[in-house]
């Protein structure tokens, strides 16, 4: 089983290449959706910020409120320092797990879709890892419309994370995103066909599923 660690910063564009990826028939694990899962109700990084932070980062739903942690981390390096002392442990447990499981059903391709992948150490978890390249202005624009922020909020949080220009240098690969869709999935295709060629039947059968689906759907069957 091959390993392949998808990191770049926020709003760069990772799942579009993750979501390319399966398309292959490569198995994605999200670190932010396995984050998701931790922090509902009873989740072992839910009940770690309520015994850290109290109930006041709780919405009137009870569920944690991820703009006020947002609000805490990004203002307060202790604070951010913790969070990752906590949650990251918890994450690659579930994540070294889920890789067992496909290890055992014989999958022989893995995308790591991790966006703080260097700073947690993961990138030992891969064989190669692919950095996702955004320019700073385009970045910055897409995150403040994605997640309605402030430009200072957005900044923020990109400075957060490592810089660009680190993660570009400790890559295997670089995915330029800057331009249209269509370019980022030829990188992709490229890249396949030279690593995993055997991966390219995997996507020709998507492709012709995807096709008959429109062709059903045009005649209206159910």
């Amino acid at each position: 089983m091959y390993i392949i660690g998808v990191t770049g910063g926020i709003a760069c564009g990772k799942s579009t290449v993750s979501n390319e990826l399966s398309k292959y028939g490569a198995k994605i694990i999200n670190a932010d959706k396995m984050a998701h899962w931790q922090l509902s109700p009873g989740g072992e990084i839910y009940n770690a910020y309520i015994e850290h932070f109290g109930s006041d980062i709780l919405n009137e739903e009870g569920l944690i409120d991820r703009r006020k942690i947002a609000g805490i981390v990004f203002n307060d390096e202790e604070q951010l320092a913790w969070i990752n002392e906590i949650a990251h442990p918890i994450i690659l447990k579930h994540v070294r797990q889920r890789l067992v499981d496909y290890q055992i059903a014989g999958v022989s391709l893995v995308i790591l879709d991790v966006p703080l992948l260097y700073e947690a150490g993961w990138d030992r978890e891969c064989d190669e890892v692919w950095v996702v390249h955004l320019k700073h202005g385009r970045q910055v624009n897409r995150l403040m419309e994605r997640n309605k922020l402030t430009l200072e909020e957005a900044e923020g949080r990109i400075k957060a994370q490592i810089s660009g220009k680190e993660r570009r240098k400790r890559a295997d690969v670089v995915i330029d995103n800057n331009g249209f869709k269509s370019s980022t999935q030829k990188q992709i295709k490229r890249l396949i066909r030279r690593k995993f060629p055997h991966l390219i039947r995997n996507y020709s059968k998507f492709k012709q599923k995807q096709i008959q689906e429109q062709i059903e759907r045009l005649l209206g069957i159910e």
